[in-house]
């Protein structure tokens, strides 16, 4: 049985790395003349996030229910939104300390995406649908399944290992990990993606709202942002993870699964 289900772990994986690997390929085909514009790239990240949650609902290889929504956890998803501030700050000020920076391919990528019209979209709601879809709506589930309910924690460290490796690059994978363990936490206290479907949105809408609102953020380092004052940097570190902890707090109090 174990077996069966860890195929079907990679099963997923590997479904979700194929259709980013197509429709970046078709799209390289379209544009050879032109070469990968912001438009395509935007477009191509849209597409292959929508045919990804097409195909994990059509297979129901992600359970999709109502029942959590049902409990109308309109406040506990207030506590979510304020986990994901919480953590915005510090995440990136530890990656900057551990001196990784975003390669400058990923880093002028996610400019050209940001700054089209459709960025929004595709990053702050499309592709945080699917990918809880697929590393916690799929993946940590059968994991869970695997590790036992006692073990669970050991499905939530791989799910969010499986999620760092797949960004691809050391910037993006420290946050993705840590922010992979919350993600996974809020998963299986609730039985659901929409917590982390949350948490996903507001965490990447952030990025695309400052970036539209400072362009220049894309190229500054987490200190520019207080004008070089270290004393306010420390201060803004304290003042989030305080609402981290109040939130942590909070949640560990309301997240729960539908009653049957």
């Amino acid at each position: 049985m174990k077996k069966r289900e860890l195929l079907n772990v990679a099963l997923y994986l590997f479904a979700f790395l194929t259709i980013q690997a197509i429709t970046v390929a078709a799209a390289m085909l379209i544009s050879q003349s032109s070469g990968m514009t912001a438009s395509t790239t935007t477009i191509t990240t849209l597409a292959s996030s929508i045919i990804t949650i097409a195909l994990f609902y059509k297979l129901r290889w992600t359970p999709c229910s109502g029942a959590y929504i049902n409990t109308r956890p309109w406040f506990t998803m207030f506590w979510v939104v304020c986990l994901t501030i919480g953590t915005i700050a510090p995440l990136a000020y530890l990656t900057e300390l551990l001196g990784v920076t975003l390669p400058d391919t990923y880093n002028e990528m996610f400019k050209g995406i940001m700054q089209h019209k459709l960025g929004f979209i595709t990053i702050g709601i499309i592709a945080p649908i699917a990918e809880e879809y697929v590393f916690r709506g799929a993946i940590l589930r059968v994991l869970c399944d695997i590790t036992g309910k006692h073990r669970q924690w050991v499905a939530i460290v791989l799910s969010a290992a499986l999620f760092a490796t797949v960004h691809g690059n050391m910037a993006q994978g420290i946050g993705a990990f840590l922010c992979g363990l919350l993600l996974g936490w809020m998963y299986v206290r609730t039985g659901s993606i929409v917590p982390g479907v949350v948490y996903h949105w507001v965490n990447n809408s952030t990025a695309v709202l400052l970036y539209r609102l400072m362009p220049q953020s894309a190229d500054m380092q987490f200190a520019d942002f207080f004008g070089g004052d270290m004393k306010r940097v420390a201060l803004a570190i304290i003042f989030s993870l305080m609402i981290f902890g109040a939130s942590m707090f909070q949640l560990n109090l309301r997240l729960q699964k539908p009653q049957q």
